[in-house]
């Protein structure tokens, strides 16, 4: 009995040991999301505190269990900074200038921005579309209270036709992409791409030849595969405690190092797997590129003409803006962005060549299902719409965030909201009214 005791102790020590560091991950990714959501809510969006804790924090960390009642949050606003703690375990989020919210970092903490300048009135929710939004606002039966959809805007043929919004949210309110922050960061080295200042054909290990720090790269690896999602790094987009992906978001001063230092796992250009990581290592690229800030880069190029005022795109404790996830725009730029693709697609754009924007939107060898191109997803074979277009692309986001564009109805439909993890958003079925509105058009 003695003898199975004494093995029995260092069993429990170790497993105790290994229960206290799986939960203390836990902690550590709940209070960096927590801190940073609430953050970015309140000083970059104009948010209420409430409301952004009661829809977003608490629902996705719902994981916790018992121990979310632990879960404290705490908003400093003259000082730009909300602190998150849970057990002993902490997370600070502190609003930049002109960057949003950092995590990580010793910064000193800003004001809350003001609201996006939108003064004009939007059109509303024409008579004929009533039904069709309201389904698109609804909460399903199955979960009350989980759709949360807050913006939905349709434009055709340039005329922004349809706009509804939900409060607290307005046409003033910048609202998070999430992934969609991956589409724009194609857009974006597209343009220097088109300017000769960069070359995504090169390796990656000739691009940061000169970067301080740069592990040992597969010299076969490009910029195009990172925004491609074919890189072949064995990074695993899977959101739990001490993977990758939230090592990456919610940890790391420097998210960049995060995938470049992972293993290959294959051959550049072989294997699609979708990687936050592989556009976390594009967007350093592409920073390394520039010759002055990259919000200095962003708002020349890109928000000047297109005459947007509200885009805030966040940057990591290292000052590399995080182009897997943190861009906010109001649903109004957002649509803009949209145009802007659509207008590339027929190549009318002045800003990005209809070259690069329809290279972005065909399917890679390396995506059998044909879902995916470069920073867009797709709907090869009616993949994701059934019913629609084969042409159609859009931008997606966690949540519940989308840009869909569908060249041949010159149409751009924005859906932006808070939606629960394995909910509906109901965008597809506002897509299939849309084309029924279409056939029934005279």
């Amino acid at each position: 009995m003695k003898k199975l005791v004494k093995l029995l102790v260092p069993l429990l020590l170790l497993a105790l040991l290994f229960g206290f560091w799986t939960a203390r991950g836990a902690m550590q990714v709940a209070v960096g999301y927590s801190a940073k959501q609430v953050c970015s809510a309140v000083f970059v969006s104009g948010l209420p505190e409430g409301f952004v804790r009661d829809r977003d924090v608490l629902p996705n960390m719902a994981i916790l269990g018992p121990l979310l009642g632990a879960l404290k949050i705490e908003t400093v606003r003259d000082e730009g900074v909300v602190t998150a703690s849970l057990l002993g375990v902490t997370a600070n989020a502190v609003h930049l200038t002109g960057r949003g919210c950092t995590l990580n970092t010793t910064a000193r903490g800003a004001d809350p921005l003001e609201l996006a300048s939108i003064t004009e009135t939007g059109p509303g929710v024409p008579a004929e579309w009533t039904a069709a939004v309201n389904n698109a606002f609804a909460e399903p039966e199955s979960a009350p209270g989980a759709r949360n959809t807050l913006a939905l805007l349709v434009a055709t043929n340039g005329e922004l036709r349809v706009e509804q919004y939900a409060s607290p949210v307005t046409a003033q309110t910048r609202l998070q992409g999430w992934s969609m922050n991956k589409s724009l960061m194609s857009t974006w080295i597209g343009i220097q791409t088109q300017q000769g200042k960069i070359d995504p054909t090169q390796s990656m290990a000739e691009l940061l030849s000169d970067a301080p720090d740069v592990p040992d790269l597969d010299p076969e690896l490009t910029l195009l595969h990172l925004l491609q999602m074919e890189s072949g790094l064995d990074f695993v987009e899977v959101y739990g405690p001490g993977s990758d992906v939230t090592k990456m978001l919610y940890t790391a001063p420097a998210m960049w190092r995060v995938p470049a230092g992972i293993s290959q796992a294959y051959a550049p250009g072989e294997h699609f797997s979708y990687s936050s990581g592989d556009t976390v290592f594009a967007s350093y690229a592409w920073q390394r590129s520039l010759e002055e800030p990259y919000e200095s880069w962003i708002a020349r190029e890109f928000i000047a003409p297109l005459g947007m005022d509200s885009l805030v795109a966040e940057a990591d404790a290292s000052g590399v803006q995080v182009g897997s996830s943190y861009v906010y725009l109001t649903a109004r730029d957002w649509l803009q962005a949209g145009q802007l693709w659509l207008d590339a697609w027929h190549g009318r754009s002045p800003l990005l060549s209809q070259g690069w924007l329809r290279d972005s939107v065909v399917a890679r060898d390396s995506d059998p299902r044909g879902q995916y191109g470069r920073g867009f997803w797709l709907n090869t074979d009616g993949v994701a719409f059934d019913g629609l277009p084969d042409n159609l692309f859009y931008a997606s986001g966690h949540a519940g965030q989308f840009v869909v564009v569908i060249p041949e109805w010159e149409t751009v439909v924005v859906r932006l909201g808070l939606t629960g993890s394995g909910v509906g958003t109901g965008v597809h079925d506002f897509l299939k009214a849309l084309a029924e509105k279409r056939s029934l058009a005279p």
